[in-house]
């Protein structure tokens, strides 16, 4: 996979991603009504994964436990399409994100030691960090509520996309250190970044003497069996029995081609790991092996500064999926797509490893679920009537964040934002569903909309603002204004605004380029690098500064040089 197309993963705007996800009912697998009639795993895996039951093509593995006792442990398609090898159960995969639970529990095991606090401040461990306005605590770093802008995302701003370079944890911390400022102030709100996770084994080592990965294996993977786990320090490490990644080759709806993370990060990410040792480690959180106080605090959930309580807990997701508990994380990285979770009053532990880009590990454990667990209540759809076509078109249009910038473009073509997008469905109460979520719409006297607010599908965000706003084509005199050199001290980069051929376009050491096209008044999308760019200006009306903005990095400033 190129770096552009690895990047997009984590450049795209949040109220997209969430506008465009399935909802519970379009993720199943399975009758929406549970499983009342009997089926065995091995029947319920043959049938969700047969779309991978190939030697032609990558595909998972997928373990299932149930009562403590494993019921299924099974592998379709192929680790090494080169060497057309078969996924089976002892394949090692790398997680993606799964491995924050890991990289949280090393912070647990240091609290119940008594030498990590987790409101102690980050800067007691790692003062290389800026003080900000509020004190960033240890407890932000496990929560993805520090404010603190995504890595990935700052690395591909300054012309590094993830691929292109191998990087490392001391990058990250220079990366993150440089930064002037948050996303939004500490525990306001909670918002992915993996930076947290990147800075918590810096603490980890620090304060135990020990490599993070040392730590690791003494107190966490050799204590409980879990033989074929390790962290991924160094990518150039033979690892027998490894899966290799893969993503779809551009154009090539057939063909595949290699897509590994080459870098040298762990802790946000970075762990091999089969799902053998997956249900294993399911299994000791069950037991509470390894203290009750450490898978306490693993399931605590967070409550942000207006008090209410989200789902996301410290490395792991606490939420219910057809009306049982459900404790659980997804990961992705490279062309590696898993997903595990238990849910403990059914006594049922599953997880997926898929070495697909894409690949929909979450769809096919709750696929799993359905067929397994007898008597879930059906799914409810959203109480729609027949949309009036007239109402939905006056709210069509063009819509621009708050936070990010990034254009919501509602509604079908020919209302005001002129173009195809997110469709709208009217609710029997009066409300509108705008994709898979509910839309609240302000409209002015007149019943021009100014703005919409898109309730979060995860429920861990109350609501994505929006602004209405109008598409705007520049002249090419427009667009000249904006030629230049913009520089931000907090990347250490520079990129180059031109004007070629009437159309905007923006580089980055003469290696990276991407078009520039215009979304609305001095506003542009700019592809995966830049994410939503707009410029702003002086008192008259001169141009001074470009802004990146996506869902990981809110409003980052280049500054325009004389």
């Amino acid at each position: 996979m190129s770096p552009i197309r690895q990047l997009r993963r984590v450049a795209g705007s949040v109220a997209v991603l969430l506008l465009l996800m399935p909802s519970a009912g379009t993720a199943q697998r399975g009758g929406r009504g549970g499983a009342d009639i009997p089926i065995s795993p091995e029947a319920a895996a043959d049938r969700i994964f047969a779309q991978f039951n190939s030697t032609h093509s990558p595909g998972c593995a997928v373990g299932v436990a149930q009562s403590g006792r494993t019921t299924l442990m099974r592998g379709y398609g192929m680790a090494n399409l080169e060497t057309n090898s078969p996924i089976t159960a002892t394949t090692i995969f790398e997680s993606g994100s799964v491995a924050k639970q890991f990289t949280s529990a090393a912070i647990a095991i240091l609290m119940k030691d008594g030498k990590v606090n987790i409101d102690d401040p980050v800067r007691k461990y790692i003062p290389e960090l800026p003080e900000y306005p509020q004190p960033l605590l240890v407890r932000h770093l496990l929560s993805h509520t520090s404010g603190l802008r995504e890595w990935s995302n700052l690395v591909a701003l300054a012309g590094w996309p993830r691929g292109t370079r191998v990087h490392s944890q001391p990058d990250l911390l220079e990366y993150i250190t440089a930064q002037k400022s948050l996303n939004y102030p500490v525990g306001d709100f909670y918002s992915y970044t993996n930076s947290g996770f990147a800075l918590l084994p810096m603490i980890i080592e620090r304060v135990s003497g020990m490599s993070f990965v040392q730590f690791s294996e003494e107190r966490i993977f050799r204590p409980l069996g879990l033989t074929n786990t390790h962290w991924r320090d160094d990518f150039r490490t033979i690892v027998p029995g490894r899966a290799q990644a893969y993503a779809r080759r551009a154009g090539d709806p057939v063909g595949w081609e290699l897509d590994m993370p080459f870098e040298n990060v762990n802790g946000p990410g970075g762990l091999l790991t089969t799902v053998t040792d997956w249900l294993k480690w399911n299994e000791h959180l069950d037991k509470k092996t390894l203290g009750s106080n450490v898978v306490d605090s693993l399931t605590k959930q967070t409550m942000l500064t207006s008090g209410r309580t989200i789902a996301y807990a410290r490395g792991l997701i606490v939420n219910t999926y057809r009306g049982i508990n459900e404790i659980q994380h997804s990961g992705s990285t490279g062309g590696y797509s898993t997903f595990i979770a238990r849910y403990p009053e059914k006594n049922l532990s599953i997880a997926v490893l898929c070495n697909a880009a894409g690949a929909p590990a979450t769809q096919f454990t709750r696929g799993l679920v359905d067929a397994l667990v007898p008597g879930l209540p059906p799914v409810v759809a959203p109480d729609t009537v027949a949309t009036d076509p007239a109402a939905a078109a006056k709210l069509s249009g063009m819509y621009r964040s708050l936070r990010t910038h990034d254009p919501l473009v509602v509604g079908n073509a020919g209302g005001r934002g002129g173009r195809g997008g997110t469709p709208l469905r009217s609710l029997r109460d009066g409300g509108w569903m705008l994709g898979n979520n509910r839309a609240l719409f302000e409209s002015g006297p007149d019943g021009t909309p100014r703005g919409v607010r898109v309730l979060a599908a995860d429920n861990d965000t109350v609501a994505y603002a929006f602004v209405a706003t109008a598409p705007w084509a520049p002249t090419p005199e427009q667009l000249a204004a904006f030629a230049g050199r913009y520089h931000s001290d907090e990347i250490h980069a520079t990129w180059t605004v031109t004007v070629e051929n009437g159309r905007l376009a923006a580089s980055i050491r003469g290696a990276m380029r991407t078009e520039l096209t215009p979304l609305y008044t001095d506003a542009f999308a700019a592809g995966a690098s830049l994410g939503t760019v707009w410029f702003t200006r002086n008192a008259t009306g001169g141009v001074t500064a470009m802004h990146s903005g996506s869902a990981r990095v809110w409003d980052l400033t280049f500054t325009r040089e004389k």
